[in-house]
């Protein structure tokens, strides 16, 4: 069954018929958003390029999730080539068959378990197992891992101020690329993480959202309760 998003595509994919259509799926500010580009491929019919000036206008309104194109009176099955390409990008591709509207995707082995772009679970998939994949990525840091009650900044638990600190972590009075970020959400005691990644921007996965890249001024900013450093970075 296809969803709001789903049927946004399939609709300019149709428009595109019988020639390959094209697009991007992107990731913006944990919500999915769909860009129809147009095919610039010598051979509409039976390839897709997408317009340069498209991806970049596209790829400034959020972190591109997935590369999307449709096969029209063909199998939704990737070619060799979409695999080969979607493997050197690193990026999912997304086919839709037509007239069928089968749906196929192709996810590249090195990415199957991407910062961006994840769906929220608790416990697995969250603010804290964001940052410390992130620090285990990026800095080969492994920070502990913990147990969290439900709704636990409803029943008094101090986890980040009190984690992040036995976790070896200062509190610093502005932000450099790789700090932790803890927030007050609507609640007295911290209940959100994220991690600075520089020029106001930061990596953060919220309930119900993808995790995703986002500006401090976008309102979180408010919500801000400190800013606290590894102590391997002092």
């Amino acid at each position: 069954m296809l969803d709001s998003v789903d049927k946004e595509i399939v609709q300019d994919l149709f428009n595109d018929y019988p020639n390959e259509g094209c697009g991007l799926l992107l990731n913006k500010r944990g919500k999915l958003v769909w860009r129809h580009c147009e095919n610039v491929a010598e051979n509409p019919k039976e390839d897709f390029v997408i317009s340069p000036k498209d991806y970049a206008k596209a790829a400034l309104l959020g972190d591109v999730q997935a590369i999307v194109h449709s096969h029209p009176d063909a199998s939704c099955e990737p070619s060799e080539s979409d695999i080969k390409a979607s493997d050197f990008l690193e990026i999912p591709y997304i086919i839709y068959s037509l007239p069928d509207v089968d749906k196929f995707v192709y996810t590249p082995p090195k990415i199957r378990q991407p910062l961006l772009g994840r769906d929220y679970l608790f416990g697995k998939y969250d603010c804290y197992s964001l940052l410390r994949d992130y620090y285990s990525e990026t800095y080969n840091i492994e920070l502990p891992k913990t147990v969290f009650e439900d709704d636990w900044w409803e029943k008094g638990f101090n986890y980040f101020d009190d984690l992040f600190e036995s976790y070896g972590f200062t509190e610093v009075d502005s932000p450099k690329i790789g700090d932790a970020l803890i927030f007050k959400v609507f609640s007295n005691v911290p209940n959100h993480c994220g991690v600075y990644i520089g020029e106001d921007m930061f990596l953060h996965h919220a309930v119900n959202r993808l995790s995703c890249r986002e500006s401090l001024h976008s309102g979180w900013g408010i919500h801000l309760h400190r800013i606290v450093r590894c102590n391997q970075f002092i």
